[in-house]
């Protein structure tokens, strides 16, 4: 057994600039490109006002990490990226994360934490909807405009998702499903007909839905179907 399997995974809160400078060449090493890229000055100057960043480490090689920033409500937290080495993944990792996040949140006084994944990464998916137990609130169709790297050049449409993290209640019972149909494991990041297909499926049962009286409440991954349930009445 190598040491780096024998040491424990390390979780350190960034502020500095010298300590938030190992956070963009992890970004470019996990997504590739420079388009998702958040500069150091950008990071300092978010994280100031009331922002986070949050990083796992082995070592000193950062192998994961979580940010985010405030937002017009005064109650939510943007968490704009979360990121994992793919080889540390499969490991909890990504949960240790967010509710690390989550815990920052609430000794912040946030309620609520909000972010945007790709739906057709069913792993996030999973993680957002089924794991913590985020809503999909509202579809955007091409939200970051071209991206590149593992995005390829497909559309970069997101749905928002809301976390509520004082959340008890059940969520509402699901009455309709949209299926996500397959494609190939690289399909996403080289852009092929059977990912744009699958884009303009999902945009097509997701779109009109979210935001419109009807929340995005779970998945079932293995079926390849997301699972939408009626926004409750106030």
């Amino acid at each position: 057994m190598t040491d780096a399997a024998l040491r424990p995974t390390e979780f350190r809160l960034l502020t500095s600039a010298d300590e938030l400078a190992v956070l963009p060449e992890f970004e470019q090493r996990v997504w590739g490109g420079d388009s998702e890229m958040v500069s150091v000055n950008v990071l300092v100057a978010t994280i100031s006002e009331g922002g986070v960043a949050i990083a796992a480490f082995d070592g000193e090689t950062v192998i994961g990490a979580v940010y985010g920033f405030p937002t017009r409500d005064a109650h939510v937290l943007h968490s704009h990226y979360m990121a994992v080495d793919p080889a540390y993944r499969r490991r909890g990792l990504a949960v240790e994360l967010k509710h690390r996040q989550r815990a920052w949140c609430l000794e912040q006084g946030y309620t609520h934490m909000r972010w945007t994944y790709d739906p057709l990464q069913l792993a996030n998916g999973h993680l957002n909807l089924h794991v913590l137990g985020a809503v999909g609130v509202r579809y955007h169709r091409n939200h970051y405009g071209s991206l590149g790297g593992i995005n390829g050049s497909l559309p970069s449409d997101r749905v928002t998702v809301l976390w509520d993290l004082h959340a008890a209640e059940p969520r509402p019972v699901p009455e309709l499903s949209v299926e996500v149909p397959p494609f190939a494991h690289d399909a996403i990041t080289t852009s092929s007909g059977e990912a744009h297909e699958a884009r303009l499926a999902v945009r097509a049962g997701l779109e009109d839905h979210l935001g419109n009286g009807w929340l995005l409440v779970d998945i079932n991954r293995d079926a390849r179907q997301y699972l939408l349930a009626r926004e409750p009445s106030l």
